[in-house]
């Protein structure tokens, strides 16, 4: 029996490898990629397979095995020529060798994916960045641990069942649409990251059931899942229709644990909008104090270069 679901999981990856490479190779313009005298008429503005397999340097039927998605290794040698073929950038090119099981130390799952323990510093850590919203989340999405700010941003999260705390999950609730005013743009995203990270990872137990969970929950996501696209990690910014908070924009960075296998994110006010007071109003709240903060007063005018100041001092610490 487990010797069946290995190779299913074998399949599985060797049909993403395949889907993946086709995806790319119809995007691919022969003029873009090169290619002077197209072959004969053309039925998509893409690449042929025997244009892109004579541009990488492996043979036709070889080529035409990857896409069928038949049961052959492919060496790193052919890899980096498939990838400089297809004009593939540095993200891609790393799912590419991913999803081809190329990548070396490829982190290991322990059956039933049990969810690192956060040390307890990190802990503390969230606790000092309240009332910023922060939590830190493992490979697969998973929240492992939030501050009093995170869940004050995103009010419908402690409603949702402890093993859907999953910030995939949390994108396609419906409640998130209406947090979100611009939730398309934030579900790619979020989907193109996860998807990026996740390449040499997406045939373990754990990851299907998400996927298949997701698929069977939302068409939104199943439309952009077949989509592929790639996403680097790094700042970015999201507007939110928040129930008491109104239309707020925050910045959000994020960033990598070095004893565990996570990441630490952070939702930062803009400069001069008072955020930051409202925020720590809430959460004081939420507390049940109905005092003011511990911290030192801020003023509005410098909330955000206040916070800014507190994540590159958490970005020192964890260098």
């Amino acid at each position: 029996m487990e010797a069946t679901l290995d190779v299913d999981n074998q399949d599985r990856q060797r049909r993403a490898l395949a889907d993946f490479l086709r995806s790319r190779r119809e995007r691919l313009t022969p003029q873009a990629a090169g290619v002077r005298t197209p072959l004969g008429r053309r039925r998509t503005s893409g690449l042929r397979r025997e244009e892109l397999a004579a541009l990488a340097g492996v043979s036709l039927t070889w080529y035409t095995w990857l896409e069928q998605a038949r049961r052959i290794k492919v060496s790193r040698q052919v890899l980096t020529g498939l990838a400089g073929a297809l004009q593939l950038d540095p993200v891609e090119t790393e799912y590419l060798f991913r999803l081809a099981g190329e990548l070396p130390e490829a982190a290991e799952e322990e059956p039933g994916h049990d969810r690192p323990e956060v040390p307890a510093a990190y802990l503390g850590l969230l606790r000092l960045l309240d009332p910023l919203p922060a939590v830190i989340a493992d490979h697969r999405f998973d929240a492992l641990a939030w501050n009093e700010g995170f869940p004050v941003l995103f009010p419908h999260f402690e409603g949702l069942p402890e093993d859907e705390r999953n910030l995939l999950l949390l994108t396609f609730d419906e409640r998130s649409r209406d947090l979100y005013p611009q939730w398309e743009e934030h579900a790619l995203h979020t989907v193109a990251l996860f998807r990026a990270q996740a390449a040499d990872r997406l045939t373990q137990p754990s990851y299907v059931r998400l996927l298949q969970q997701l698929g069977r929950r939302s068409e939104s996501f199943r439309d952009l899942w077949q989509r592929m696209d790639l996403e680097a990690p790094g700042p970015a910014r999201r507007s939110f229709d928040h129930p008491l908070l109104g239309r707020i924009d925050l910045d959000y960075v994020k960033l990598q644990l070095s004893d565990i296998d996570a990441t630490l994110v952070i939702h930062l006010p803009l400069a001069e909008d008072g955020v930051l007071d409202r925020l720590r109003g809430l959460v004081d709240e939420r507390r049940g104090t109905h005092a003011p903060s511990p911290a030192p007063a801020i003023t509005t005018s410098t909330s955000a270069a206040t916070a800014a100041a507190v994540v590159a001092g958490v970005a020192a610490l964890l260098q």
